[in-house]
This record gives C-alpha cells, sequence and structure tokens, in this order.
C-alpha cells in the first residue's frame, strides 16, 4: 500500500471532576489534586439494612456543574456533552459556519461516539415516574443527536461501545474511516455520566473500594467510579495544515484485542492488553525510541493491575524500567468509556506543559512489580513527553492502547497505523450466514412476541454455558457458531478474526430486571449477573468469549439500523487490512416494556415484534481464495446517513441521498405497515421526482413483523439465498439511515 497521510488530533476536550479543560485537569493534577467525593449525581440511595447498620455514603467523582444548561436538553450527559463537543470544535477551529463551508467545498465530516452505558440514566428516570417517552431517550442515538445541535455537524454518527475501551476504540474507528477513504474529518466523542446503573453495577461485582484508589500497591482494593467527557477532532495533517489548525498531536498507531477469557476478569497473562499495544506501537520498532510515558489504565483492582502489568512486561520487556507509568483513575475515578479519552487529553496537556501528573496513594508493591516505574508520590517536572501510549482495558475483556507523538516533537517518528492495504484492493465478500429468526407465523411466546423454540439452539453452545445467561447474549453466540460453521472457519480462522455486533436494545430483559431491583431495594441489590449481562458491550463479549475471537470486539447500539452500522463498520476495519474476517452479528430480544416504548413512539402500531439473530463472515476476498472458501456474496458498498436537521424532511433526505445511489437495483426496505418502511416509500417517490428518471423497484420485507436491527440483516440473507443483487435501505426513527449494496458472486469488479 501507499505510505498514508499522518493521522493528528486538532482539538481535545475533557471534562472531568478536575475541571472542564484539559490544562486545569493537569494543574490540578500537578497540585496534588483528588476529586473523589459524595455525588450528588447519582439517582439513587443505599437502604437502611435489617441490621440497623449507617448507610453508606455514595462517593464518586462527578464533573461540577457551573452552567448546568445547554439548549434546554434535559439531562447530564447531554448538557456536558454538549458543551465539550462545542470545546472541541471551537478549538479546532471549526464553528458551524466553518463546518457548513468546509462541507460546501467537499470535506466530508463525520462523528463517532464511544461509551460504556450511555443513556441509561433516561431508563432509571422513565421507570421512576411511568413516562415511556423518557424510556425512549435510553437509545444512544437520541442522547446523541440532541448533543450536536446547532455544531453544523450531522445529528447522528455511530455509538460503539467497548466497555471501558470505548473512548481509545472511538479513536481507533475515527482513524479507520479516514484510512478507508470515506471520511476527512472526524469528530471522535467519549463519554459516560455518573448514574446509579453504573455505581451499583460496580458495586455489585464487589469492584468498589471503600478507602481511596492505590494502583499498583500491595494494599489496592479496588476503584472508584468517575465521569467523563472526551472529543477529540481527528483529520489528516495536510488538511489541519491547510486549513491553519494547530496539530497538537499525531497519531503513530493504534491496536485492539480481545482476552476471550472471562466477562469481569482479564486474562492474568495480560494476552489481549499487549496485542493492543504491540499492534499501537510498531511504529517504535527497530528505531530504539520507547514511549516517554504510559497512561496506565491501573484500575486499582488486583486483578486488573496484574494483568496490564504483564502486558506491559510482555511488550516492553527489560526496557520498561525506562518508561514512565501514571495512573490518573486514582484522581478522577474511572470514567468508563470515557477513561481512554480523558487520560488522553491530560497527556496531551502533559506534553505540551513538560510536567507528568502523579499517581496518587502509591507505593509500588516491588514483589508484584519490581520493574514498574510509577510517577509517584510527586510529579514529575522538566519532562519531555514526546511520545506516549495509552491503554484502556474494557469489561468482556476487550483492549485498546494507542500511541501519540506530541505535535512539537523536533524527532518525529513515521507513523503505522495497523492498516496493511488500500481500500480497493480487495473486496470484501460474504463467505458464511447463520440465521436464527422464528418465522411470522410461529405462535407467540407473549401477546405480540414470537420467539423460538429452545430447542433450536440445541447443539450450538455449551449448555451449562449459558444456562444463566440473558436471552441476548445466547442469540448472538448461537448465531455466530452458525455463520462459522457454514464458512468453514477453523479454530484459528475465528481466534483471528474481529467481532462487530448490531443492536438496538441489547439485553432488556435483564437491564429492565437490574433497575427494577435497584428502585425497589437501594444501591445495593442489584444481581450481579443481571449487570453484567446487561452492558452495552454484553454482545460483543459473549461473541468473543463464544466463539474465542481474540481480535478486536466491538458493539454497536441504540439505533434500529445498528446491524447496518455494525456491518459498515466491519467492512472498513477489513478494507484497511486490520483483519482478514470478521464476524458480524445484529440480534434483539423481545420484551413487553420495549413494545409499549415503540407504539409509544408509533413504530410498529399493531405488527409483533420478533426475537432472533442472524450472522454474518465478512472476509477479504483474497483470504477467502486461499483457504477454499465458497463466496457467497460481495458487499460491495455499506454507507449510513445522518440528517443535517430534526424534522421528518431531514429523515427523508437521508433516505433518499442513499437510494439515489441505484438506478436500476431493485431496493429492499421495511415491511410498509411500519413507519420505517413507509419513510423508505415516501422517499423513493421523492428520489424518483428529483431525479427526473424512472422509478428502482422496492421491495418491502413481507412479513408482518418487526425485527428492528435484524430487518436489514434478514433482507440481506434473503439476497444472499436467492443469489440476487440489491440495495438494502434501512432508516432509523431518530433521522438516520443505512444502506448496504449485496451483489451475486459473478458480479465484475
Amino acid at each position: 500500500m501507499t505510505e498514508p497521510d499522518t493521522l493528528v488530533l486538532t482539538a481535545a476536550s475533557a471534562s472531568c471532576s478536575l475541571g472542564e479543560d484539559r490544562h486545569a485537569i493537569l494543574a490540578a493534577m500537578l497540585e496534588g489534586g483528588v476529586e473523589i467525593d459524595v455525588a450528588p449525581g447519582i439517582e439513587g440511595v443505599f437502604e437502611p439494612d435489617a441490621a440497623g447498620d449507617p448507610v453508606p455514603e455514595v462517593r464518586a467523582a462527578q464533573v461540577p456543574e457551573a452552567s448546568p444548561e445547554v439548549g434546554g436538553v434535559p439531562d447530564r450527559a447531554e448538557r456536558m456533552l454538549a458543551r465539550s463537543i462545542r470545546r472541541g470544535l471551537d478549538e479546532a477551529g471549526l464553528d458551524s459556519s466553518t463546518i457548513r463551508s468546509m462541507r460546501s467545498a467537499g470535506v466530508r465530516f463525520e462523528t463517532i461516539f464511544g461509551t460504556t452505558l450511555g443513556g441509561m440514566r433516561h431508563l432509571g428516570a422513565g421507570m421512576r415516574n411511568g413516562r415511556l417517552d423518557v424510556m425512549a431517550r435510553t437509545t444512544t442515538s437520541t442522547v446523541t443527536r440532541h448533543a450536536l445541535v446547532d455544531t453544523g455537524l450531522d445529528l447522528g454518527g455511530s455509538t460503539v461501545s467497548a466497555a471501558c475501551a470505548s473512548g481509545v476504540s472511538a479513536l481507533a474507528m475515527a482513524g479507520t474511516s479516514i484510512l478507508a477513504g470515506e471520511a476527512d474529518v472526524v469528530v471522535a466523542i467519549a463519554y459516560d455520566p455518573i448514574s446509579e446503573f453504573a455505581y451499583a453495577g460496580f458495586h455489585c461485582l464487589r469492584l468498589v473500594s471503600e478507602g481511596p484508589l492505590r494502583p499498583f500497591t500491595a494494599d489496592r482494593t479496588g476503584m472508584r467510579l468517575g465521569e467523563g467527557y472526551g472529543v477529540f477532532v481527528v483529520e489528516r495533517e495536510s488538511t489541519a495544515v491547510t486549513r491553519g489548525a494547530t496539530v497538537l498531536a499525531r497519531i503513530l498507531g493504534w491496536g485492539g484485542g480481545s482476552d476471550a477469557h472471562h466477562l469481569t476478569q482479564p486474562i492474568p497473562t495480560g494476552r489481549g492488553a499487549a496485542d493492543a499495544l504491540r499492534s499501537a506501537t510498531v511504529s517504535l520498532e527497530g528505531t530504539g525510541i520507547v514511549p516517554d510515558l504510559i497512561a496506565a489504565h491501573a484500575t486499582s483492582t488486583p486483578a486488573n493491575d496484574l494483568a496490564e502489568h504483564a502486558a506491559l512486561a510482555c511488550c516492553f520487556g527489560d526496557r520498561l524500567a525506562e518508561i514512565p507509568v501514571t495512573a490518573l483513575k486514582s484522581r478522577i475515578g474511572h470514567t468508563l468509556g470515557a477513561a481512554g479519552a480523558v487520560e488522553l487529553s491530560v497527556v496531551l496537556a502533559a506534553m505540551e506543559h513538560g510536567a507528568v501528573p502523579a499517581a496518587a496513594n502509591a507505593t509500588v508493591d516491588r514483589e508484584s512489580f519490581p520493574t514498574l516505574d510509577l510517577v509517584a508520590p510527586g510529579p514529575r517536572h522538566d519532562a519531555t513527553v514526546d511520545r506516549a501510549a495509552i491503554v484502556s482495558l474494557g469489561f468482556g475483556g476487550v483492549d485498546a492502547a494507542i500511541l501519540v507523538e506530541s505535535g512539537t516533537a523536533t524527532e518525529r517518528v513515521p507513523p503505522r497505523p495497523p492498516v496493511t492495504c488500500d481500500a480497493s484492493e480487495s473486496r470484501i465478500v460474504i463467505t458464511g450466514v447463520g440465521s436464527l429468526v422464528p418465522a411470522a407465523d410461529d405462535p407467540p411466546i407473549r401477546s405480540g412476541e414470537i420467539g423460538l423454540d429452545d430447542a433450536m439452539f440445541d447443539g450450538l453452545d455449551d449448555a451449562r454455558a449459558v444456562r444463566r445467561l440473558a436471552r441476548f447474549s445466547k442469540l448472538v453466540r448461537a448465531a455466530g457458531v452458525l455463520a462459522t460453521r457454514n464458512a468453514g472457519l477453523d479454530a484459528e480462522a475465528i481466534r483471528t478474526a474481529s467481532g462487530f455486533v448490531g443492536t438496538r436494545f441489547g439485553a432488556s430483559d435483564y437491564t429492565l430486571d437490574f433497575y427494577t431491583e435497584l428502585l425497589r431495594d437501594g444501591l445495593g441489590a442489584g444481581n450481579p449477573l443481571h449487570f453484567a449481562e446487561s452492558v452495552p458491550n454484553i454482545g460483543s463479549a459473549q461473541l468473543s468469549l463464544g466463539l474465542g475471537i481474540e481480535g478486536l470486539t466491538l458493539s454497536v447500539g441504540g439505533t434500529a439500523i445498528a446491524g447496518l452500522e455494525a456491518l459498515h463498520h466491519a467492512r472498513r476495519h477489513l478494507v484497511t487490512g486490520q483483519a482478514d474476517r470478521a464476524i458480524v452479528v445484529a440480534a434483539e430480544e423481545t420484551h413487553p416494556r420495549v413494545r409499549e416504548v415503540l407504539r409509544h413512539l408509533g413504530e410498529i402500531g399493531d405488527l409483533p415484534s420478533a426475537e432472533g439473530a442472524i450472522a454474518f463472515v465478512l472476509e477479504r476476498e483474497s483470504a477467502a481464495i486461499e483457504r477454499g472458501a465458497p463466496i457467497l456474496a460481495v458487499v460491495e458498498e455499506t454507507a449510513l446517513e445522518w440528517p443535517r436537521g430534526g424534522g421528518v424532511r431531514d429523515s427523508l433526505r437521508t433516505i433518499q441521498g442513499g437510494i439515489t445511489r441505484t438506478t436500476d437495483e431493485v431496493v429492499r426496505g421495511p415491511a410498509r405497515e411500519t413507519r420505517a418502511g413507509r419513510r423508505v416509500a415516501i422517499a423513493r417517490r421523492l428520489r424518483t421526482r428529483s431525479a427526473g428518471t424512472g422509478e428502482c423497484e422496492l421491495r418491502h420485507a413481507g412479513e408482518r413483523v418487526e425485527r428492528e436491527s435484524v430487518g436489514a440483516f434478514r433482507a440481506i440473507a434473503e439476497l444472499v439465498e436467492t443469489s440476487e443483487g440489491g440495495l438494502v435501505v434501512w432508516p432509523d426513527p431518530a433521522g438516520g439511515a443505512a444502506f448496504a449494496r449485496i451483489a451475486p458472486v459473478s458480479s465484475d469488479r
């Protein structure tokens, strides 16, 4: 491949308990600041126990709200997201008029969000007061749409969840979209508001410390929850220089991996984190250079710190002793999906000011970490930090790392992102399909809900291993198994694959059960299994655990087009050569409360809802040919469109924009009885009038059933099964739309 243009960061906005500006946060840390205290932003409380013991205080690290209202947006996630986004765009010199001008000149903007729990606060608020409209705001597409109003950016973007590695993962996906040649400027946003759901979840897993965080010490006992928001502008260096933007840092590389070991405990060897860090730092191979600083994940839990140190030692060997390591969560708590983003922002400030903040409360356990150069007890002034690595380890065994170089470094290292080929070098093909969906006329499991017979899962998984899992997790794993069997993948091919899961509602049953427990019995009452199985990245985590995937795994959620979003990002991942194959799954449970919300929104009318999952094995054509795999279809194109405004016309324009991609192909869309199906039909007519051409054929889904994110995958599976080509067009109620062009195998390149 040709040498890629260097990717740079031209904005780094951060908010956490120590401030809402990276320079202010760094200054507070250098002065010894630790801000983990009583957290009124957490909605719930502990209930008194039968013994009459004192009720514990809820202590966490929340962002102070000096100016609590922005544009009338109701919840703290949206308020603070809006503030952080505007600060980031302002630093990059991208006000709304500039963005509109650049877009008119052909510059392509994208927005990508990363979060652990997203809009979960809305679910609790809605359950407390019985308001379905508030519950509906739980979907991340609603949260992010409100935060982007009046910025000049589209009102939407994919929301990815890799648990506590979401921030770094969002940055990696931003880089991938640019190097795939499909975006020019990407705003990468990571966030997690403080919430009772997160606090109670980590508390019931016994990961919350009663005392201060003590990273890498002998007496470390756990983490404290924090709140954080991070916003970055990622673009090509040539673009930044041309428009006169200040380059804060260059991205030298990134990496992702999965432990495939345990849902809530890291693999002791640190293998997944080591793989991610090795990929991120490949640009340093043969140079004799090591990072000047590592911002460790360092949650202060016994297992995590040991595993992370093992990963660092595996990656750097004896030279680890030369690299200062800092642990910032000891000062601002664990900001979950925002952790890597907030910590990267502080590292950039350290580069700018030549000072590295120390870990708090830390005296290194030399028996366990003999060569660790932890920055403690005090900061290091007059430090030269030209290159730094940020490491993030997430729930479900997901790992991510990124290496950046200061924009003012005099000795530049050529970047080596994990991109090994040009996007045009290889087609992406489908070599396996796994479908686990009920027919529309199957008997209902509840009123208005169609489900699968449990016998359909026989022989697809270890019955004992999945006995207590959420239905959603079982669906994801089973569909993945069917697809990999259909593709003829052996264990090694699966191990090195990547995994992407799309879902609108995820494990809704366990999520609602966990929240019901909190509201009824207080913060200390949650069932740890219900929490573990309800986090938004549970699908990709269980896909990794069930199939043994050690490559990048992440989930895309919160929209009706989440399956197509997962397909889109998987295709980009493959065309840039970051993997040879990916297993992509769309899956949905059903639940009476979800049906109530959908009917309240006017999305489904009297249509029944169906559970189900469909998985595809995507491969680079060259990899499929090399292993002699039958090719079932070609994924010629995928695209996502988000509205410029909040009205119905804006939504129709996004759909219409996708339909203009075809002239004589068959367009496949949702059932005509749904609001989504009606909008596709209207958009097709509008397209015909504006283009002055004949109408393309529109085929609505023939089944009178709502399948949410699985519906579009059902349409693709039908094209594969019948060896037909066509354009699948699927809208999201929040205004976005997704497209996938599928071609039969005989199609010429």
